[in-house]
């Protein structure tokens, strides 16, 4: 089973790559969506925020994610206080997501923005990192979440630089442009991950 980790700088648009992935053929597990459910539904992870950040970030036994987001992301150490706290529960869940698509034998794309932080790397045979120039993330990042112009900044800038991120990348898409040139990048570095035979002799 062919494991791509893809991972990209706050409004570059890697969930728009993971669709693209998943178009053809690719099963998609989103990390955002699973640390989602952890906040949702994991009791133990609940309760350590809670005490951590205070019960003013929990509303009817869930994380307020607005709330928490204000708090955290305020604070470097606060950011890595919530991740020492999300994170091993999060991986126990894609870990699962993992093993589960193995039965498949389907390629999987990890879908995450933490991927390199969070040392989920590590179990990828490629990484793919998405960029895009730093004005269209910040109005795509804008458009998608309705932070504010100052709020999207902050988050980008507490984020790994991408030029780090980039070191540990077999292929990099610049999703800056349109759509139409996105996908046509998609298409051919899915080709030499799926059939690098194929590929090889065609180049």
């Amino acid at each position: 089973m062919l494991r791509i980790g893809l991972t990209g700088s706050f409004g570059a648009g890697k969930t728009t790559v993971a669709a693209m992935f998943k178009a053809r053929g690719a099963r998609v597990i989103d990390a955002d969506a699973l640390g989602h459910a952890v906040l949702r539904h994991d009791k133990a992870c609940i309760r350590a925020i809670g005490k951590k950040f205070g019960r003013g970030v929990i509303s009817t036994g869930r994380v307020d994610r607005a709330r928490l987001g204000k708090v955290v992301f305020a604070d470097p150490s606060a950011l890595k206080a919530l991740d020492k706290i999300v994170h091993p529960a999060l991986e126990r869940l894609i870990r699962e997501e993992l093993a589960s698509a193995v039965a498949k034998n389907k390629p999987v794309v990890l879908d995450a923005a933490l991927l390199i932080e969070a040392g989920w790397h590590k179990f990828m045979d490629a990484v793919i990192v998405v960029k895009a120039r730093r004005a269209v993330q910040v109005e795509r990042a804008m458009s998608r979440t309705g932070l504010s112009r100052a709020e999207v900044t902050q988050r980008i800038r507490r984020q790994m630089p991408l030029v780090k991120k980039v070191a540990y990348a077999a292929h990099v898409i610049d999703n800056s442009g349109s759509a139409a040139a996105t996908e046509k990048h998609v298409e051919r570095i899915f080709r030499s991950l799926t059939n690098p035979i194929r590929q090889e002799k065609a180049s």
